[in-house]
């Protein structure tokens, strides 16, 4: 069965640089965020049930994190394991393994020291997981766990 998002979204057109740790609400739904800080943090997705189908969110690195990882994790308190991962690229050049994916995770990593300003990813929802693609300059620069 279709479903048919439940949420009126930005589309892109809001953007807002995070600064400190935050909990998305379903109001952010099509916002962009820089993740711009010589501190990382942490941002919280909404639970997928509060988040509904087509709720959508973008992270782009605008500070590439130094001391420790930007880290985007589901809301433990009501969901488990539900970010599906599937498509984070990897533009290196090397033979090793390319492009993170995980099929069930708790969190995506900007890693410390390897992210870069422009690496990304995308999550959007479906009322029961989230699904994340995005893109990384470096081997590693983004992670899931």
């Amino acid at each position: 069965m279709d479903k048919l998002g439940s949420r009126a979204g930005w589309s892109g057109n809001y953007c807002h640089d995070l600064t400190a740790t935050t909990s998305l609400t379903p109001g952010d739904s099509g916002k962009v965020f820089f993740l711009n800080s010589a501190t990382e943090f942490t941002t919280t997705l909404p639970s997928v049930a509060d988040a509904g189908a087509g709720f959508n969110v973008k992270f782009i690195v605008k500070a590439a994190p130094s001391s420790a990882n930007y880290v985007i994790s589901e809301k433990a308190a009501s969901d488990t394991n539900v970010i599906i991962v599937n498509g984070i690229n990897e533009l290196e050049v090397d033979t090793d393994d390319d492009g993170v994916s995980n099929t069930g995770c708790t969190f995506i990593n900007f890693k410390d020291g390897v992210a870069i300003a422009g690496d990304w990813v995308e999550l959007i929802c479906d009322g029961t997981n989230w699904y994340a693609t995005g893109q990384t300059k470096a081997d590693g620069g983004v992670t899931a766990t």
